[in-house]
């Protein structure tokens, strides 16, 4: 009799036994979220939590199953943080894959040429792919570390602006402040790299000093052509010792901005004025793109020490006083051109 009872027992639980397999893999390979879901993973979600979460958005059935089958596979510290778009028709090993590769919804950050620090920062407030609010923040912190400015390779740079190279890129949530920056000056540094075959191509310049006056160049002027001719006007005034006088490096030490230059602001003293300091600023004054780098790293050779705005984006440049404060009063005080 207890034979017979243990027997029947054996096979009840052989029974539930592939009874429980065949859920398990059912559940596993074979059913179906019903409809797409984006399913957002934030930082520190427990895998219990995560299947719940899963399960009430309608992209797993059992979330216990979930569960079981991640911790069997010594998945849990491996489901990463994200927000995920689920596919309609997926299984839920391929949402645990999806998870554990971390193949995040990606999004679009762009930095235009000659944007700032404090340009980039305010373009990333609201964005919905930052780990928190306080990253914008993190940012301005972060850029002037000097640690961090020399963990990254730029030591003796006041800040990393000028290495945060402008491009597209492509991230996703939850993206940090430290992280955009290892992106940005990482991009900088193959930039350079194409650009900078030898050392012996900076003539005896300092990276620094190339990228402060590249940086210049970008706020300078837009029309490609003439990034060259203006590096060129400039590297002719660092040679005869004649101050840059560049409005952008007056601008660029200002507080308070308002899209005016007064008189005051000319012989402000800050450190980036270059009516008022000879030479280069002690850093740069943008984050130039590739063209400006290239022109920095070889000025045009030419006599011009003067240009000024034509009004249509261009500029008319000069060899001579005379010849420049002709076209300024063409220009400028005839027009609404912008003597340099």
């Amino acid at each position: 009799m207890i034979k017979k009872f243990v027997s029947v027992l054996f096979l009840l639980v052989i029974i539930g036994g592939v009874i429980l397999g065949a859920s398990f893999y059912i559940a596993i390979t074979k059913w179906n979220s019903p409809e797409e879901a984006a399913v957002n993973i934030k930082p520190g979600t427990s895998v219990r939590m995560i299947a719940d979460q899963l399960a009430v958005q309608g992209v797993i059935k059992t979330p216990r199953m979930f569960e079981i089958y991640v911790r069997l596979k010594g998945l849990g510290g491996d489901l990463k943080a994200g927000t995920y778009d689920i596919p309609a028709g997926s299984t839920m090993l391929q949402t645990i894959d999806k998870l554990a590769s971390g193949d995040v919804r990606q999004y679009e950050f762009t930095v235009i040429e000659g944007w700032t620090i404090k340009d980039i920062a305010k373009a990333l407030k609201g964005k919905p792919y930052l780990e928190n609010d306080k990253v914008p923040a993190d940012f301005l912190v972060l850029v002037k570390n000097k640690e961090l400015i020399g963990e990254l390779g730029f030591e003796g740079s006041p800040s990393l602006e000028g290495y945060l190279f402008p491009e597209t890129y492509r991230v996703g949530y939850p993206l940090k402040a430290k992280d955009l920056i290892v992106r940005l000056t990482d991009q900088f540094k193959e930039t350079w790299k194409s650009l900078v075959k030898e050392d012996a191509s900076l003539a005896g310049r300092t990276k620094k000093d190339v990228v402060a006056l590249a940086s210049i160049v970008e706020k300078e002027t837009a029309v490609d052509a003439e990034r060259p001719l203006v590096a060129g006007v400039f590297a002719n005034r660092l040679e005869k010792g004649i101050a840059l006088q560049s409005d952008p490096t007056i601008i660029y030490g200002l507080p308070n901005y308002d899209g005016n230059i007064r008189k005051r602001d000319i012989s402000n003293p800050h450190p980036y004025n270059t009516y008022v300091h000879r030479g280069l600023p002690p850093g740069a004054i943008s984050n130039p793109g590739k063209a400006s780098l290239a022109a920095a790293l070889k000025p045009e050779k030419t006599e011009y020490i003067y240009f000024v705005s034509k009004n249509d984006g261009s500029h008319h440049f000069s060899k001579d006083l005379s010849e420049h404060l002709k076209m300024v009063r063409r220009y400028q005080i005839m027009g609404e051109g912008k003597e340099q």
